[in-house]
């Protein structure tokens, strides 16, 4: 007699959702593990799988009197914390500020420095092109090319019998 069963298993926070087959002798047993909208996550066929379970939860460190004061008291905790959040959010973002800032002082002393050097060597340039200052000239010229490319030939031979016999 063979033992089979199907099991569908949730997570504890409802997260993600487990489905098995597990047979004590049969093959094509394993799991699939799926978000909680649906989407197939992991697909792992086992031969002789027998059992899944979650990662059990470590217990709690805290008196079950506590944790109902805690919920009790969550709107307080939790508006510590936030502004907890937001001061070191702040502090964080005044520090982006002032890199970003950083950055693009030294981008526009490098920007000026090469400005500063291409013009200092403008006349050095004008003297290898003969004289000629073209600095400001585009040293390209822009060509419309038009190309035809036949894909496929083929004959018909057609007969024009317009009722004539």
């Amino acid at each position: 007699m063979d033992s089979w069963s199907s099991i569908m298993l949730t997570t504890p926070t409802g997260r993600y959702v487990a489905t098995s087959v597990t047979s004590v002798h049969e093959m094509e047993n394993g799991f699939n593990i799926w978000s909680f909208h649906g989407k197939l996550l992991y697909r792992i066929p086992k031969d002789h799988f027998f059992q899944f379970l979650w990662r059990p939860r470590p217990p709690s460190f805290l008196s079950p009197e506590k944790e109902e004061e805690i919920a009790k008291n969550l709107k307080k905790y939790s508006k510590k914390y936030e502004a907890e959040d937001q001061d070191v959010s702040l502090l964080l973002s005044e520090q982006d500020r002032e890199k970003r800032k950083m950055l693009k002082d030294e981008w526009e002393r490098w920007v000026n420095e090469w400005k500063k050097l291409h013009e200092e060597e403008k006349l050095d340039r004008q003297g290898l092109r003969d004289g000629e200052a073209s600095d400001e000239e585009e040293e390209y010229e822009a060509k419309e090319v038009e190309v035809e490319e036949l894909l496929d030939v083929s004959e018909e031979v057609l007969s024009f019998d317009f009722g004539q016999e």
